[in-house]
């Protein structure tokens, strides 16, 4: 039960804040509910051609202007000197929602770089096996950012964006069960971690489960804050889905 149901709506209310906050009298709710999946649709397929990973976006509606919250991950350069920070996304997203729209951009790479940077440097020789890689250091700087600032569905999709990449799906899912216990191993604010793979990994025959869990994970204690994310993986042997959960001592930031 606990692992069908998605953990971050069942901690709605308890744990976790709505990623959408808005309120509607009347008939408009279906309306607003489909314009908020066109945006987060829309930013995420946008973004995601020019190389750059969304973390999250939140939604805050009033009642003449949209306030948009993007947490963005863009490894080749400065997320603000980006075109899609231009005026044409702006007028993509009023059309797509009307009325006016104010964009903020999180730049997830420049938040707490001195942690990130410290973090990094002191985990990397006990990973040097793997410096040859040409995803080592990327992984150091992403897994690092996605869990200090606990965005988790930009773990899932990073995942999913490695194994399109390599046919070997192996030699990356070892990489991770190597890395990831490091990483919550100095990072205190995470109690746990668990990433499953499911498809036909390494071109096998039938679909397969390849999954690691370090720490405690509870998926049916509700006053756990489990952050979680989902994102499938497009390989020339079909699609496969990647789930991961992060279990954090404190609570998932606001907006």
């Amino acid at each position: 039960m606990g692992q069908k149901a998605n953990a971050i709506s069942l901690r709605l209310g308890v744990n976790r804040s709505w990623e959408a906050q808005w309120f509607i009298e009347g008939r408009k709710y279906g309306s607003l509910l489909h314009r908020d999946l066109l945006t987060h649709s829309f930013l995420t397929r946008v973004h995601e051609k020019e190389d750059a990973l969304v973390g999250r976006i939140l939604l805050q509606r009033q009642r003449k202007k949209l306030y948009i919250f993007l947490h963005l991950y863009q490894p080749k350069g400065d997320v603000k000197q980006t075109l899609l920070q231009g005026s044409l996304l702006e007028k993509a997203l009023i059309k797509i929602n009307g009325g006016k729209i104010d964009l903020k951009v999180v730049d997830l790479l420049q938040t707490q770089k001195s942690s990130r940077i410290a973090l990094s440097k002191h985990l990397a020789p006990s990973l040097s096996t793997y410096q040859s890689r040409p995803y080592f250091q990327d992984a150091l700087n992403l897994i690092t950012v996605s869990l200090l600032t606990q965005n988790t569905s930009l773990l899932a999709k990073y995942f999913a964006q490695q194994i399109e990449k390599d046919f070997r799906h192996n030699p990356f899912i070892d990489f991770l069960k190597k890395a990831l216990p490091l990483f919550v191993d100095n990072l205190p604010e995470v109690k746990g971690l668990r990433f499953q793979f499911k498809g036909r990994l390494n071109g096998s025959d039938r679909s397969k489960i390849q999954w690691f869990q370090y720490g405690q994970v509870a998926f049916q204690t509700l006053d756990q804050k489990v952050d979680y994310g989902y994102a499938p993986a497009f390989t020339p042997y079909g699609v496969c889905g990647i789930k991961v959960w992060v279990v954090y001592d404190t609570p998932q930031d606001k907006i």
